[in-house]
């Protein structure tokens, strides 16, 4: 009999383990990491369900971890814009609840009410200290793909403008002034082009160029061809090189619409830097700035290395030459006193390959211009063994003083993973940009669905979509704004969109 009560007593330790950490220690977790971020009065836990664990098979050598799946559903106790450009968003919200984009939903352009429901299926790690299970960091994500467009009509042409424009055609035809007769064949050339170009996009969709496969700006097009399809509009993503790939698919036409980031846009616009073979690009012209994208220095979790200055002598990786990011990065490093050559060794190696350099300990540091949270780097943070530099309070000041393309922003608390408090930087807007071939309705329709209240470009998939907001459309533009945008752009501010 004493046996029996052994082995049920151990078979109940072994269970307990097995779902340890319970509820109450989990939802104790989650609260006080809202409450270290959020502050204690933002979010009130309706109900949190674990759904269950497992054993975490990334686990260091030695180390007994597991994950824990849990849902749970969070009500707002005050408003609050999750997308401001200046304050903990829906990002750290992505970090701190281990979800991806796609697994919160509730987060609505605009801004969110007191009341409001925002629900997450969500992960933790937990590591066994001493018999205790102690959280470590939330569980990584991955983005899933958005699903392809459905098949659409293009709109019927209205007789009266067919029969306006006969009229017109016959009387010039009779006419003696050559003048008059070239004036019209030129304006029917433009026309019929244009009709043309729009009938196609209506039936082909928007081509929009995004960005490298798994990157920030191809999930964003994803989730933006998923929202835009409530408004019968397609997108059509597509992968490309970044930037500076897309701003020349722009100038050949090949796309419509492209994302690119501010510094890019302006060189190209002015054709400067990496686009002076190419010449001015005075069609360029932007949509409207989306979200901030900041200067993220990473190095090894060295206590020696503190702030961008203790990176003197060292190797760091800031990317292709001749790129307009690196061009920025090496000002940020030329602002804290430092030159390439004779204070640090430039690597050329692209910032996502260089991160496991850093844990090689080839490189020293690595650096971008990337949107929050960069979903690499939220990876590599998780172990622990990586952390993000601030930059200088002087050299920020410098910065944003001599470059109008930059302005002072905070890296906020929580927003990766092991990353307590907030990290001053600077950065730039991440613009969507077209060219004046674009219609004037054309770019109305785009604009109303890039930026219409209440939706949820995060659900979609977009980890940065919270911070797409007609508030912040004019933050940041290096490029003229499209004609038809300015006029979506106003009528969204003022509260009357169609």
């Amino acid at each position: 009999m004493f046996k029996k009560l052994i082995l049920l007593a151990l078979c109940l330790l072994l269970a307990a383990c097995g779902r340890a950490p319970d509820t109450d220690a989990l939802r104790a977790d989650v609260e006080r990491s809202l409450a270290a971020t959020y502050g204690q009065d933002l979010f009130r836990i309706a109900e949190l369900r674990r759904m269950g664990s497992a054993t975490d098979s990334t686990a260091p050598p030695g180390e007994k971890r597991r994950v824990v799946y849990y849902d749970v559903d969070l009500e707002l106790a005050r408003d609050i814009s999750l997308g401001a450009w200046d304050q903990p968003g829906a990002a750290s919200l992505v970090t701190l609840l281990g979800a991806g984009p796609r697994s919160i939903s509730g987060v609505k352009s605009g801004g969110n009410q007191a009341g409001d429901r925002i629900v997450a299926h969500a992960s933790a790690i937990y590591r066994q200290e001493d018999g205790a299970w102690k959280l470590v960091t939330p569980a990584g994500f991955k983005a899933a793909e958005a699903p392809s467009l459905d098949t659409g009509a293009p709109p019927t042409v209205t007789r009266q403008l067919l029969d306006t424009l006969d009229q017109i055609t016959h009387s010039v035809s009779y006419s003696a002034s050559s003048t008059a007769q070239h004036v019209v064949q030129q304006e029917l050339e433009r026309s019929v082009a244009r009709i043309n170009g729009r009938l196609s996009r209506l039936q082909q969709g928007y081509p929009l160029a995004g960005g490298p496969d798994r990157g920030e700006y191809l999930a964003f097009s994803r989730a933006l061809s998923d929202v835009a399809r409530a408004r019968q509009i397609r997108v059509s993503p597509l992968i490309t090189g970044g930037g500076a790939d897309n701003i020349a698919l722009l100038r050949s036409g090949d796309a419509v619409v492209g994302l690119a980031q501010a510094d890019t846009a302006r060189l190209a616009y002015e054709g400067k830097g990496p686009f002076a073979k190419q010449g001015p690009f005075p069609g360029l012209r932007a949509l409207g700035s989306l979200y901030p994208e900041m200067v993220h220095i990473v190095v090894r979790d060295d206590p020696a290395l503190r702030g961008v200055t203790d990176l003197k002598g060292k190797t760091i990786a800031l990317g292709p030459e001749g790129s307009a990011v690196r061009a920025t990065l090496e000002s940020v490093l030329a602002a804290h006193g430092m030159q390439a050559g004779r204070d640090y060794t430039v690597v050329e190696t692209p910032f996502i390959a260089a991160l496991p350099l850093l844990h090689s300990g080839a490189v020293d540091a690595a650096a971008q211009v990337i949107g929050v949270p960069a979903t690499p780097l939220r990876d590599a943070l998780i172990p622990a063994q990586l952390k993000l530099l601030p930059l200088d309070a002087a050299a920020i000041k410098t910065l944003t003083s001599e470059n109008s393309v930059l302005m002072p922003l905070d890296i906020s608390a929580g927003t990766y993973p092991n990353q307590p408090e907030r990290i001053p930087t600077v950065g730039m807007a991440a613009l969507m940009l077209t060219t004046t071939d674009l219609t004037r309705d054309e770019a109305l329709v785009v604009v109303r669905a890039v930026y219409q209240t209440g939706q949820d470009l995060l659900a979609a998939g977009s980890a940065q979509g919270s911070q797409v907001s007609a508030a912040t459309a004019r933050v940041g533009l290096s490029v003229p704004l499209h004609d038809g945008a300015e006029e979506g752009i106003a009528e969204l501010e003022r509260g009357k969109p169609r």
